[in-house]
């Protein structure tokens, strides 16, 4: 009887804490190991520039597989997307000469440069190029390739500009001189503001600013001053009129015949270079027959010298202490309408 009576109380107890196993369980806090988050690779200074010179050596080898492009890396080469391997991944054939220009900011994660470079059987080019990094992959890469540089009647005049990058382009600007990132964005931008705007006050011109495009001196008072290729001779003897300065020729309205600039995209800023790196597309409708000039004495206007085209352009402006002191441009012409790539 005994040993009945102590089966039941063990088959009874054990039932009990079958049924609180199995019942309604009280809330209880479970400690989860979260997964430790993947390191972030950010790239100093010196590092973007290396990868930059990478990438250009990559190029010239015709090999992506030696940088670290992202999978879903965007390849644009003069306004065109198109896939990693192909443009001047194909046509590269040396370079760059000792024409090389370099800007990284280790906040954006991008890098600029501007170089001259060889193509196909060694004709001269001008390259401006970007890359964004994303914890150490390219995810963007833009090309801007300027060719024909011997083609225009100041071609060759333009090249002995394009052997060497002006000094201040490559020097570091000193601790009291720098200007802060955020304000070297807005300098860059103000440049696009002051053309369209026709008065060179909109942006912080130094007085003896000196402009250059695709090697031809355009603005400033170091240099004989080029015309535009082709320009009638009424022209040209009127731009002798105009003032040299930067600031005093915008100002001008000489540059009316721009009717806009759009996809304006200042995305490095070099602080210890003093060097911010604009991207943008000029639009021209060409409706203009004559452009109005201002405050040139003697001078009223001059003929328009262009029809309707886009132009694609890189500019790298040197900043000291607020303000623009060197402008190395780069662009070339497209039929009028199509988009950057970057819209």
């Amino acid at each position: 009887m005994r040993s009945k009576l102590l089966v039941i109380i063990f088959s009874a107890t054990a039932g009990m804490v079958l049924l609180i196993a199995c019942g309604p369980q009280t809330k209880q806090e479970t400690v989860q190991t979260k997964p430790e988050p993947l390191p972030t690779i950010t790239l100093a200074r010196h590092e973007l520039v290396d990868l930059m010179k990478r990438y250009l050596d990559a190029l010239v080898k015709h090999d992506p597989s030696a940088v670290p492009f992202a999978e879903n890396v965007k390849f644009v080469e003069n306004t065109a997307n198109i896939p990693v391997g192909d443009g001047l991944w194909v046509t590269a054939a040396g370079g760059p000469s000792e024409f090389q220009i370099y800007a990284a900011d280790p906040v954006a994660q991008q890098v600029a440069c501007m170089v001259m470079m060889k193509e196909n059987r060694g004709a001269d080019i001008l390259l401006g190029a970007r890359l964004k990094v994303v914890n150490g992959k390219i995810t963007e890469a833009e090309h801007l390739v300027i060719r024909d540089l011997t083609s225009s009647p100041i071609g060759k005049d333009a090249l002995k500009n394009l052997q060497k990058p002006r000094p201040a382009l490559l020097e570091d600007v000193s601790e009291e001189d720098r200007t802060s990132r955020d304000e070297m964005i807005k300098i860059g931008l103000s440049y696009y503001e002051a053309l369209t705007g026709e008065d060179g006050k909109l942006a912080p011109f130094a007085d003896d600013c000196e402009r250059r495009e695709n090697g031809m001196t355009t603005a400033g008072t170091r240099e004989k001053i080029g015309a535009p290729p082709g320009s009638d001779p009424a022209t040209q003897k009127a731009m002798m009129a105009f003032p040299r300065t930067c600031e005093g020729q915008i100002s001008t309205g000489t540059f009316a015949y721009i009717t806009d600039i759009k996809s304006r995209r200042v995305l490095v800023a070099d602080e210890q270079k003093g060097l911010a790196v604009g991207f943008s597309m000029f639009w021209h409708r060409g409706a203009e027959k004559e452009i109005p000039i201002k405050n040139v004495s003697g001078v009223t206007s001059v003929p328009a010298q262009f029809g309707a085209f886009n132009l694609p352009a890189m500019h790298i402006f040197k900043i000291r202490n607020g303000k623009i002191y060197e402008i190395e441009a780069i662009g070339f012409t497209l039929p009028y309408g199509l988009p950057s790539g970057w819209d």
